[in-house]
């Protein structure tokens, strides 16, 4: 058994999975269209169409986008070195510092 309310947040959390579905079907039609997408090339007699994307790593780089997850994730050394320790925020905090 649940109560009123808990069936009420259990109906609210499957409605944004819903949505989440939802958006990852218009994400995929959306990514099936650009990968068909087409460009004219040539004139006259020799105009024919040929794919945008010429292989599906022009389409997605993986590795690429690996990296950017990576590097997002491991901080430089500049970055690391500007950082405040939490003990001298509160000592600049308390006038001390």
């Amino acid at each position: 058994m649940m109560t009123l309310t808990e069936f009420h947040y259990k109906r609210y959390a499957q409605e944004y999975k819903e949505i989440d579905k939802e958006y990852e079907m218009h994400k995929i039609a959306f990514l099936i269209r650009n990968a068909a997408a087409t460009k004219e090339v040539g004139t006259g007699k020799n105009k024919k169409e040929e794919y945008e994307f010429k292989n599906f790593k022009d389409f997605f780089d993986y590795k690429k986008a690996l990296k950017e997850i990576d590097q997002i994730q491991q901080p430089n050394q500049e970055e690391i070195n500007e950082r405040v320790s939490p003990a001298q925020v509160a000592a600049q905090r308390n006038g001390k510092g």
